[in-house]
Order: C-alpha cells, then sequence, then structure tokens
C-alpha cells in the first residue's frame, strides 16, 4: 500500500438535486506518493452520491459534508472507479491517504477502505454508470519526481 501526501483541492461549491450532489464549477485535485505527482481535474456538472455509506453507518463516518476536500475523496474515487485510469488499488490507496490528509484517524480511513474493497470493488472500471462519472473528470498529469 502506497501512501500519499500533500493532498490538495482547488475550492469548489456544489448543489444538491434529489439526493445526488452537482458540482457547480470545475476544480483540480493533486497529490504524489513521493515518487509522482498526480493532478486531476473534475469538471462542472460532475454528479456524485458522495461516499456510499450506508445510513446505518453514517454514525461511523460521513458520505457527505460542509468541507469541500473532504467530499472531494470520493468524488476522485469515484471519477478513478469510473473511468480506469487508475490502477484500483491506487485509486483505494489515494482514497484512504486522502481520507487521513483530510483529519480522518487510521482506524476510520482503513474501515471505509476495506468496505469499499469488499463491497464496491466489482464497480470498477465500469464506464457507463449511472451518473457518467468517467465523463466529468481528467487525469491531467503524471509527474516523476
Amino acid at each position: 500500500m502506497a501512501s500519499y501526501y500533500n493532498f490538495r483541492v482547488t475550492p469548489y461549491t456544489w448543489h444538491e438535486m434529489n439526493g445526488i450532489y452537482v458540482i457547480d464549477n470545475q476544480f483540480i485535485i493533486q497529490l504524489d506518493d513521493r515518487k509522482h505527482v498526480y493532478t486531476f481535474k473534475i469538471h462542472k456538472d460532475f454528479m456524485t452520491d458522495g461516499g456510499s455509506i450506508p445510513k446505518i453507518f453514517r454514525w461511523f463516518a460521513k458520505g457527505w459534508s460542509d468541507d469541500y476536500k473532504y467530499n472531494a475523496t470520493f468524488i476522485l474515487h469515484d471519477w478513478c472507479y469510473a473511468s480506469g485510469k487508475v490502477a484500483r488499488p491506487i485509486a483505494d490507496d489515494m482514497l484512504r491517504s486522502s481520507l487521513r490528509d483530510c483529519g480522518i484517524d487510521r482506524i476510520h480511513a482503513s474501515t471505509i477502505c476495506w468496505a469499499v474493497n469488499n463491497f464496491a470493488a466489482n464497480h470498477y472500471g465500469i464506464m457507463n454508470d449511472d451518473l457518467d462519472c468517467a465523463g466529468y473528470g481528467e487525469l491531467v498529469s503524471v509527474i516523476t519526481l
């Protein structure tokens, strides 16, 4: 498992529409593993349900919050899974490390990633997802340090 650092997100806003969050403006996510710097662009109108955390477990972890940086962890993971442009283990490591950079403790971040590995892995690389996540983002660059 790699660790990613320096999780940076440019500010963005969103609105809710029928339980789905719609991104109002384009924004950039950048993080690195001390070997590579990954830069992603998320486009306006990207739609997500946030972290797909069942209601019964929302006492343990939020699927969405008022913190745009926290929400970006799930947006990035959704895009990585939908597009298949980043290998699944890397996408999962980015999620865990990004959650940690947002102040989520090791136990909560690891448990969220365990749930992803056990219950969402079969969604990886499905281009025709319900919300067309793959069409609203891009991997802009991977720079070797």
